[in-house]
């Protein structure tokens, strides 16, 4: 682990993945590199370390990118999602006399960005190679209030959890190579296929009508979000006007081949689901790349999807 560590801050362009150190500690810039990464929560339910599993609920991982974050839970109550919730949001670092006192963490609920949980006593710990994340953890608000079907209470409490090791490409990552370029969080700009689907016709309503009778309280995707992590997640989003999450897909990507032009994506449950695609361009800003031979019940068809870098 030493000798990975010191190749990175040699060599990567990416956020330092091994930083370690007591967040109460640190100042904001500090703070954000020791909570960067993917913290596999589940690992810890059948271990010694601290974990939550109740009333059906669990969390699976927290991951924190540069600027937002991913919470996910495994929710039995939340048949329409498979029983998998995600809440993504911005995370804010509170500072008292420029030391960290504890992350907030947002996100959008009707039209609003709200604070919904708070995260103190922030410590990371190297042993033997593994880093090691323990923290406390309180909701804000009542989490059934956004829809989520857990209890607040017994959800709350005494962390702690592995470290995800971050991709192989994040220890050579320098500003050039397309490992660095993709990373980060895009907006969808444009969209094609093999069968005539352009970006005009990509989002429509069909999901706000049953029966052919529209539902008043349905709010239709207008645009939708891609973040891609170093850690290899991935979570494609699409969002009604208010910026709620209308639907979201949360899986694992790598590349394909050295030369980084092609990327594999896995999700669904069990991550049953593989698509492969071929980058078509990259540069810091946008991204396009084409998945090919999609099947769906409508047949197989090429996907062409153009982001932008979100600001």
């Amino acid at each position: 682990m030493s000798d990975q560590s010191e190749t990175a801050e040699i060599v990567s362009a990416i956020t330092e993945v091994n930083a370690t150190g007591k967040v109460s500690e640190q100042n904001a810039e500090q703070a954000k590199k020791t909570i960067f990464g993917k913290w596999n929560l589940n690992s810890s339910i059948n271990s010694s370390k601290t974990g939550k599993k109740i009333d059906g609920c669990s969390y699976n991982f927290i991951e924190f990118t540069e600027n937002d974050y991913l919470l996910n839970i495994s929710a039995p109550g939340s048949i329409e999602t498979g029983g998998v919730v995600a809440i993504y949001g911005n995370y804010e670092l509170i500072e008292v006399d420029e030391k960290v006192t504890k992350v907030i963490l947002k996100t959008f609920y009707d039209g609003t960005e709200i604070d919904i949980a708070e995260i103190t006593d922030i410590e990371v710990v190297e042993t033997d190679g593994q880093l090691d994340i323990s923290f406390s953890y309180g909701f804000i608000i009542d989490i059934e209030s956004i829809g989520i079907p857990c209890n607040n209470e017994e959800m709350e409490g005494d962390f702690s959890a592995d470290k995800e090791p971050a991709m192989e490409e994040t220890l050579t990552a320098d500003t050039s190579t397309n490992h660095y370029k993709i990373v980060g969080t895009w907006n969808l700009s444009n969209y094609s296929d093999s069968e005539g689907g352009s970006f005009s016709s990509y989002f429509d309503d069909d999901e706000c009508y049953e029966d052919g009778v529209l539902d008043p309280d349905c709010s239709p995707a207008t645009s939708a979000k891609l973040v891609i992590s170093t850690f290899g997640t991935y979570i494609y989003m699409e969002l009604a006007a208010d910026e709620n999450i209308v639907s979201v897909a949360i899986g694992n990507w790598d590349w394909g081949n050295a030369e980084q032009t092609e990327f594999t994506v896995t999700g669904g449950p069990g991550n049953t689901i593989v698509n492969s695609a071929t980058v078509d361009s990259i540069t810091d800003t946008q991204i396009s790349f084409t998945f090919i031979n999609v099947e769906d019940e409508d047949g197989t068809r090429n996907e062409t999807y153009t982001f932008v870098k979100a600001d």
